[in-house]
């Protein structure tokens, strides 16, 4: 036979093979546990895709010679890469979507284009449903950008009852994905099935971000963010922040989206579009001052970072045996002086309840920033010999925002 027809036999039954690879990224055994700072530009809901995005036919040259996308005329060795999931350009679910989501056990499907937040992974174009938000106070996340959105089912209202606490509707999806590099790494969603049931998938984006598949939690070998290697989170990784939140929510808050810095669907709109029931009598909160004129930065960020998830009243909160309150309360953030807030109240002068920390520790020292144990903890990272805050998914100290918490402390008169 002749050589050249051989390769091109080999090639195209390669090509067929690769067609029938397991469309997933490599990711460990679920297990019975498992089912998400700067904001980067990106298309809102209805928009143009965004710069980053392939255009529409531009994005797939021709071979010369041939009606045929130059990426399918590519050697097939080329074409399926494993760290790319064997997938370089767009193409339809398979199975379709309807298939994916009636086998799916927690109604999320394998493939990101199928879950509702993209109609078209491809050109990066969002639901119209997909509404842009982003918490005055992001969390730190190694300096990763994010992107936010929430999908709220049409005609249902968040109960606003408890201020603090929102009660979401059935149905609502929210989104939030991470780029490093300006690169798309991954998309997490967590969607409420039942008053009482929320489920949750991370999505990790081929290298050339042309599509998203289900992953169970992995390390990223190929995206280094500050010299590290970037971690993908499991499903109880996850479950450890998110617990601590009655309804599962941790950034899209009274308090997330009504102090300053909030944008997209931040509260005053929510209240406009009549989407909170009650609605709160303020729509733009402040926090006081506590006497330092640099408390409420860091009490801003100490709420957001660690008082939502772990340090608060919440029995199922990691933190809760602690008794290290950093939650703040929406009805005292009317401007009011903060000097008698319980992130004050349960910090300034107060003894570390464990001697894991040393004995006769103190949370916070006023004066001292190297002497209290909460400033020591959240300067730390892995590496160092000494516990760190928060315990799991960060490898890097905010270096902005531990600035803030050190001069704050450093402001505090000492006794």
């Amino acid at each position: 036979m002749n050589t050249k027809v051989v390769l091109s036999c080999a090639a195209l039954l390669l090509l067929l093979a690769g067609c029938q690879r397991a469309r997933t990224i490599q990711k460990a055994e679920p297990d019975a546990g498992r089912d998400a700072d700067a904001a980067v530009p990106m298309q809102d809901a209805g928009g143009e895709p965004d710069a980053t995005a392939p255009a529409e036919d531009a994005a797939m040259p021709t071979d010369a010679g041939s009606d045929e996308p130059a990426d399918a005329m590519a050697d097939a060795s080329d074409m399926f890469d494993d760290e790319d999931g064997g997938i370089t350009g767009p193409r339809d679910p398979d199975p379709p979507c309807d298939v994916q989501l009636e086998e799916a056990l927690d109604g999320l499907p394998d493939d990101l284009i199928c879950a509702g937040l993209y109609t078209d992974v491809w050109r990066k174009l969002l639901s119209p449903d997909a509404r842009f938000y982003a918490p005055a106070y992001p969390l730190w996340s190694d300096g990763s950008g994010k992107q936010r959105w929430v999908i709220l089912p049409k005609g249902e209202k968040i109960d606003a009852t408890d201020q603090a606490a929102w009660v979401m509707p059935v149905g609502t999806q929210l989104w939030k994905e991470f780029r490093v590099n300006g690169r798309r790494v991954e998309t997490r969603v967590l969607q409420k099935t039942r008053e009482d049931r929320w489920v949750r998938a991370t999505y990790e984006w081929n290298r050339d971000e042309t599509w998203a598949v289900r992953s169970f939690g992995s390390d990223r070998d190929d995206v280094m963010i500050s010299g590290t290697v970037y971690h993908v989170p499991t499903g109880s990784e996850c479950d450890q922040c998110h617990g601590g939140a009655k309804d599962r929510v941790l950034g899209f808050s009274m308090i997330a989206l009504g102090l300053p810095g909030a944008e997209g669907l931040t509260l005053e709109k929510l209240v406009e579009e009549d989407l909170l029931d009650p609605a709160p009598v303020r729509t733009s909160l402040v926090i006081g001052d506590d006497g330092t004129d640099k408390g409420a930065e860091a009490m801003g960020w100490l709420h957001h970072n660690c008082g939502v998830s772990c340090h608060n009243s919440d029995q199922n909160a990691e933190a809760y045996s602690t008794d290290l309150f950093l939650t703040l309360r929406p009805t005292e953030l009317d401007g009011r002086p903060s000097n008698q807030f319980d992130a004050l109240q349960n910090t300034v002068n107060v003894d570390m309840l464990s001697e894991r920390w040393g004995t006769d520790r103190k949370r916070i020292v006023p004066g001292s920033p190297e002497q209290s144990v909460l400033y020591q903890l959240i300067a730390t990272r892995i590496g160092d010999s000494k516990e760190q805050m928060p315990p799991i998914a960060s490898q890097l100290v905010d270096p902005i925002n531990l600035t803030h918490v050190r001069e704050w402390i450093a402001a505090m008169p000492a006794e």
